[in-house]
C-alpha cells in the first residue's frame, strides 16, 4: 500500500469506529464489506412456507463502486418433512438464477450453511436477491400449505462483497453523491475537514450541513468524523476561507462570494471533497444555507452564490416528518407511493406504515388514537377464518373479520379505478393511548387463507391481493400539546424539544469557548440527530461559546461539554441532577427511570417517592452521561446536556440516541452510559410543564391529581345547589301561598 503524505495524517481527529463492516483489501483498490441480513431490514428469519413459498432481500450498490465479486454466505434450515429428489430451494439474483440447492437426506438433519458465489454481471444499482421454495412432503395428495412444507433462512447470513471504485466526474449535478448515496443503507460517516481551529460562525455553518445530511441519512443516522488540519482518505466536506487555507489545497484559487466546488482528493483519485469556500466565515454561512436551501443550480464543477432567498419560516409543530395534530391525516401523505399500501401472493405479506408524531401529545383522558381504516382485498371463501390484524411497535392492536361486502352477481369493472373483484370495508378503531410513542410503526397484517378444494381434489393457488385505501385516515385531532418536564425520552427519540420547530429557530447550542475535536464531532452528530427527525434542514439556531452564556435569551438550550468546560458546568450546577468529573462526581437522590406512563406521556398522576440523598463519588472510571432540567436563565425552558469524564467519550451519548436499542433505556433525567450499558434515573419528582392546555382540560386535568380537593369541591358545589334549590323552593311557596290569600 501507497503510504500517505504527512500533511494527510490527521493532525486532530475524531474517527467512529463501531461500524465495522467495511473494510479496505491489502491491495487498497478496492473494498470489502460484510452485510448481515438483519442490516439489510430483515429483522426476523424468514420463513418460506408452502409448495411454493418465496421471499426477496433488496440491496443497492453505490454510484462510485462497481461489484468485482459476490458472495453469499447462506444459514437456513429446512424441514425433516421435505422429500428428497423433488424438494428443492431456488436462489435469484434479479429473477437470474443462480443456484438451485437441492434436498437430501443429509440437508434435512440439521441446520446448513452454503456459500453461493453471485455473477457480478447480473447486479446493477439496485438488486432483488429472492429464494424460492419448492416443497413437498407426500408423492400423492398434498395441502398446498401443509406445516410441514417450511424453510427457515436466518438472518444472520451475509452478502460479501469486494467493490472496486469507479472514478466520477467532478460534477456538482450528482450531488448529494457521491457524500451521500441513496443506494447506500449502511450509516453515513462523513467526514467534515476544517483548516484549523474553527471559529463559532464557521461551526454554526458546519452544523447547518450536517443537520442537511442528517434529513437525507435519515434511518440510516449519520456520523461526522472531524478532521483539523487533515484530510481523510476518503469522500468529505471541507470548509475553507481566503485566510485558513491547509497546504494541501493551497492551489485552489481564492474566491469572492460564496462558492461551492467539488474537486477530486489530492492523493485519491476515486475520491472526491466538496468545498464549502468563502471570504470569511460569513460567506461559509451563506454557502452552506444556499447548500440546504437548494436556492443554487447545482451542476458544473463549482457555483458561486450570489444570493439566497430564506424561505418562510414554518409554525411550531411544522415538521415535515411528523404528523399534523388538528386534522385527520390521510395514509396517502404519509407514503412516497401509494403502491407501498398494496400486498399480493399466494401469502400476503404485511403492510408497513412509519408515523413519527410529537413528543408532548397530552392523551390522558382519551381513549386513544382515532383510525378511520378503509381497505380492499380479494374475495374470501365463506367460511374462511379471514382476518386483518393489526400492530402497532409489535404490540398487538385488533383484528378485524375479513368478509364479502359486494352483492352476489356484481361483475362489473370500470377503469382505471379498482374492480368490484375487491371487497372494499371500512372500520373504526382506537389505537390505545398508551401504545403510541414519538416514532411509530403501524403494521397491517392481512391473513387469508387459500383455498381447500378437499382431499386429492386440485387446488386453484391464484394469488390474492389486499389495500389499505390511501384515504384512510389517522386523527390527533383531539390531542393538545402539554407534556412535563424534564424527560429524556422526548430527546432520543425526535429530539424533542429543540425540533418543535423544525428549523430550530428557538434552540441554542453551546459548547466549550475552544472545543476539543471529540466535542465537535459530537456537537455534528447531534446536529445530524435533528435533521433526521425533522426531514429538515437547522437553519435558524444559535450557536453559543460558554464565554456568551448570558445571551441565550428564551431558548432551549442544548449544551455539549466534557467534565473539563467547568465555565459551563459550574454555573449551573445546583440545576443539574449530576454533576459528572473526571475525578468526582456528584449525584442528586437516584431511583430507576418512572414508569412508562410517565416516559411516553411526560403525565404522572401519583409518582413515585424518590429515596435516597444526595451523594458524591470519587473515582477516574470513564462515563458520559445525559441530563435533563428546567433552563436556570428562563423559567419553562428545557436545558438538555451532553457531557463525560472525558471528551473522547462523548461519541457515547450519541450512540445512546441513535441506537434503538438503547435509545429506549434513556429516560428521566439523567442517563448514565458507560461502555454498552445505559442506565436512566429520576432525580427529583419537581417538574415543569410546556404546552398548552384549553381551560376546561387543564381544571380536570389538575383536579384529577388533587382528589381531597375534588371531594372538598363536591361537597361546596352540593350544599351550593341545595341552598340554591331551598331558596327557590322558599320562594315558589311564598308565591303559592300569596295566590291562596289572595282567593
Amino acid at each position: 500500500m501507497t503510504a500517505l503524505p504527512a500533511w494527510s495524517q490527521p493532525a486532530s481527529v475524531v474517527t467512529d469506529t463501531t461500524d465495522a463492516q467495511s473494510l479496505p483489501l491489502a491491495n487498497g483498490a478496492a473494498r470489502k464489506a460484510v452485510i448481515t441480513f438483519e442490516r439489510l431490514g430483515i429483522a426476523r428469519p424468514i420463513d418460506l412456507r408452502g409448495i411454493d413459498g418465496s421471499a426477496e432481500i433488496g440491496f443497492s450498490v453505490r454510484l462510485d463502486e462497481i461489484v468485482s465479486r459476490a458472495r453469499l454466505n447462506l444459514n437456513y434450515t429446512l424441514s425433516p418433512a421435505l422429500l428428497p429428489g423433488i424438494s428443492h430451494l431456488k436462489v435469484f439474483i434479479n429473477d437470474e438464477v443462480v443456484q438451485v440447492i437441492p434436498v437430501t437426506r443429509e440437508t434435512v438433519l440439521a441446520p446448513q450453511r452454503l456459500t453461493l458465489e453471485l455473477d457480478p454481471r447480473f447486479m446493477s444499482d439496485y438488486n432483488k436477491l429472492r429464494f424460492q421454495l419448492i416443497g413437498h412432503y407426500t408423492m400423492e395428495c398434498e395441502v398446498p400449505f401443509h406445516s410441514s412444507l417450511w424453510a427457515s433462512i436466518s438472518n444472520q447470513s451475509t452478502l460479501e462483497m469486494d467493490y472496486r471504485p469507479v472514478v466520477l466526474n467532478n460534477d456538482l449535478s450528482i450531488f448529494p453523491a457521491p457524500f451521500f448515496d441513496v443506494r447506500d443503507n449502511s450509516r453515513l460517516n462523513l467526514p467534515f475537514v476544517f483548516a484549523g481551529q474553527p471559529d463559532i460562525a464557521t461551526l454554526r455553518a458546519a452544523g447547518v450541513v450536517a443537520s442537511w445530511f442528517g434529513n437525507h441519512a435519515d434511518y440510516r443516522h449519520a456520523r461526522f468524523p472531524t478532521y483539523l488540519n487533515g484530510l481523510p482518505s476518503r469522500h468529505a466536506i471541507v470548509f475553507l476561507t481566503n485566510d485558513q487555507r491547509p497546504s494541501y489545497l493551497a492551489n485552489v484559487p481564492k474566491v469572492n462570494a460564496p462558492t461551492i466546488s467539488m474537486i477530486a482528493h489530492p492523493t485519491e483519485p476515486s475520491q472526491k471533497l466538496l468545498l464549502i469556500l468563502g471570504r470569511n466565515a460569513a460567506d461559509l454561512q451563506l454557502a452552506a444555507d444556499a447548500l440546504t436551501f437548494g436556492e443554487a443550480a447545482m451542476s458544473g464543477t463549482s457555483i458561486t452564490i450570489k444570493d439566497v432567498k430564506y424561505p418562510t419560516r414554518k409554525a411550531a409543530y411544522d415538521v415535515p416528518r411528523w404528523i399534523p395534530v388538528g386534522r385527520p391525516v390521510r395514509f396517502g401523505e404519509l407514503v412516497q407511493n401509494p403502491l407501498d399500501l398494496q400486498t399480493r401472493g399466494i401469502v400476503l405479506g404485511g403492510i408497513a406504515l412509519n408515523a413519527r408524531m410529537p413528543s408532548d401529545l397530552f392523551g390522558w383522558d382519551t381513549k386513544g388514537v382515532l383510525l378511520n381504516l378503509k381497505y380492499r382485498h380479494t374475495p374470501v371463501m365463506d367460511g374462511d377464518n379471514a382476518r386483518l390484524n393489526i400492530e402497532i411497535n409489535d404490540e398487538y392492536v385488533d383484528t378485524v373479520p375479513l368478509t364479502n361486502s359486494r352483492r352476489d352477481g356484481a361483475s362489473r369493472l370500470q377503469l382505471p379505478l379498482l374492480g368490484e373483484d375487491m371487497s372494499a370495508t371500512q372500520s373504526k378503531l382506537n389505537i390505545p393511548a398508551f401504545l403510541v410513542g414519538s416514532n411509530n410503526r403501524l403494521v397491517f397484517r392481512f391473513d387469508i387463507p387459500p383455498a381447500d378444494a378437499g382431499h386429492c381434489r386440485a387446488t386453484n393457488l391464484s394469488e390474492s391481493r389486499a389495500e389499505i385505501d390511501p384515504d384512510s385516515t389517522l386523527d390527533l385531532s383531539k390531542f393538545d400539546h402539554y407534556a412535563a418536564m424534564p424527560n429524556l425520552s422526548f430527546f432520543a427519540n425526535n429530539g424533542f424539544p429543540f425540533t418543535k420547530f423544525a428549523d430550530l429557530a428557538e434552540t441554542t447550542v453551546v459548547i466549550p469557548d475552544q472545543p476539543k475535536v471529540a466535542e465537535i464531532a459530537t456537537f455534528l452528530g447531534v446536529m445530524g440527530k435533528m435533521g433526521a427527525s425533522t426531514g429538515a434542514p437547522a437553519t435558524y439556531y444559535k450557536l453559543l461559546a460558554a464565554r456568551d452564556l448570558e445571551k441565550v435569551g428564551d431558548t432551549d438550550v442544548l449544551l455539549i461539554s466534557d467534565s473539563g468546560a467547568k465555565g459551563i458546568l459550574d454555573q449551573w450546577g445546583k440545576s443539574m441532577p449530576a454533576m459528572i468529573g473526571a475525578a468526582e462526581r456528584s449525584f442528586g437522590p437516584l431511583s430507576g427511570a418512572v414508569n412508562a406512563f410517565y416516559d411516553w406521556f411526560g403525565i404522572d398522576r401519583s409518582p413515585k417517592p424518590i429515596q435516597g440523598a444526595n451523594s458524591t463519588w470519587s473515582g477516574d472510571g470513564p462515563l458520559a452521561a445525559i441530563l435533563g432540567f428546567e433552563s436556570p436563565l428562563t423559567k419553562g425552558r428545557s436545558v438538555v446536556a451532553l457531557t463525560a469524564t472525558n471528551a473522547d467519550l462523548l461519541p457515547d451519548t450519541l450512540n445512546a440516541i441513535q441506537d434503538p436499542g438503547k435509545a429506549r433505556s434513556v429516560r428521566g433525567d439523567l442517563t448514565l452510559i458507560g461502555g454498552a450499558q445505559v442506565q436512566a434515573f429520576r432525580t427529583s419528582n419537581d417538574v415543569y410543564y410546556i404546552g398548552h392546555l384549553p381551560w376546561y382540560r387543564w381544571i380536570w386535568f389538575y383536579f384529577n391529581k388533587h382528589p381531597i380537593l375534588v371531594a372538598m369541591f363536591g361537597i361546596i358545589v352540593s350544599i351550593l345547589i341545595a341552598l340554591f334549590a331551598f331558596r327557590a323552593l322558599r320562594k315558589l311557596a311564598a308565591r303559592r301561598l300569596k295566590r291562596d290569600d289572595a282567593h
